[in-house]
């Protein structure tokens, strides 16, 4: 089935093109990233497939919602990791992680065993109670991933995901 199609996707900043025609399809169960340097148009792409910013031309579709017109059936569908994560710094990160899934419908009693496993697979588990203010950024960047997999999304997009990460935790987590 196909999950992420692009068709002739740009994006123009007044006179600058930092998208160019992209033509994409992403098949599902298909793992795949987005290479170049710092400016070559890979954050503009994700915003474009999370309907977070609008292409001058060209559509998007994920599972075939179209991405700027069918934006929140998008969102319902994918969960999304940024280069710069944020959460509530003064409370813990079992507590950020619970919050999350109370704001998509999880019933009480399923929230504590959705935020251990989720702490769980990203290694943080131990630190379940600690204030994530106290975490060095690539514990953030892990407590962002546990915080999408919480949602169980059909589509994850991570942008800069192992910014961070040592070698150790990024491999933990792709195992």
């Amino acid at each position: 089935m196909l999950v992420v199609e692009t068709v002739d996707l740009t994006k123009n900043y007044d006179k600058t093109t930092v998208v160019d025609r992209l033509n994409l399809r992403i098949e599902e169960g298909d793992i795949f990233g987005f290479l170049g340097p710092n400016g070559a148009g890979k954050t503009t792409t994700i915003l474009m497939l999370l309907g977070l910013t609008e292409p001058t031309s060209g559509t998007a579709h994920i599972y075939g919602y179209n991405c700027t017109r069918e934006p929140l059936k998008v969102k319902r569908i994918t969960g999304y990791v940024p280069e710069k994560v944020g959460f509530y710094e003064d409370l813990t990160a079992g507590y950020n992680l619970a919050y999350t899934a109370r704001l998509n419908g999880f019933p009480e009693e399923i929230v504590t065993k959705r935020v251990s496993e989720s702490l769980d697979t990203v290694g943080l588990s131990e630190v379940a109670e600690q204030r994530v203010g106290e975490f060095s950024r690539g514990m953030k960047q892990r407590l962002a991933i546990a915080d999408i997999l919480i949602k169980m999304p059909k589509v994850a997009i991570l942008d800069e995901p192992t910014s961070g990460i040592d070698p150790e935790g990024i491999t933990q987590m792709l195992d």
